[in-house]
């Protein structure tokens, strides 16, 4: 997901994509809702980094170590890989607006051009 949101504000950038200002914003508004959502999921995580008695044995030690580190404990972790998440859908909403902004400035450059043309 990263690699194609990448993609797309490069694209964005460059002026390769076009897209209404309306839509643009109705669809950034979404995506940023998304985002809200998944940020206020990060709460969850505090109940995961807690010690959770499996039982005593080191069996049940070791389940309860693992599934914190699964959770919360590592790079690639549930917890690691949500903040990433939240941070794609930010970057694709800013893309999105700013590929709108783009796409409205050229259609005024546009039309001031023809303006300059028929005169």
């Amino acid at each position: 997901m990263t690699g194609s949101v990448h993609q797309f504000k490069v694209a964005a950038a460059a002026g390769k994509v076009s897209i209404d200002r309306d839509s643009a914003e109705a669809m950034a508004t979404k995506v940023d809702a998304i985002a809200d959502r998944a940020e206020r999921r990060l709460g969850y995580f505090r109940f995961l980094r807690q010690d959770v008695k499996l039982g005593s044995s080191p069996v049940a030690k070791l389940m309860s170590q693992q599934d914190q580190a699964s959770a919360a404990g590592f790079p690639d972790s549930a917890y690691e890989n949500l903040l990433l998440y939240i941070e794609t859908l930010r970057d694709l909403a800013s893309a999105i607006r700013a590929s709108a902004r783009a796409t409205s400035q050229t259609d005024e450059d546009s039309a001031a051009s023809m303006n300059q043309i028929d005169r």
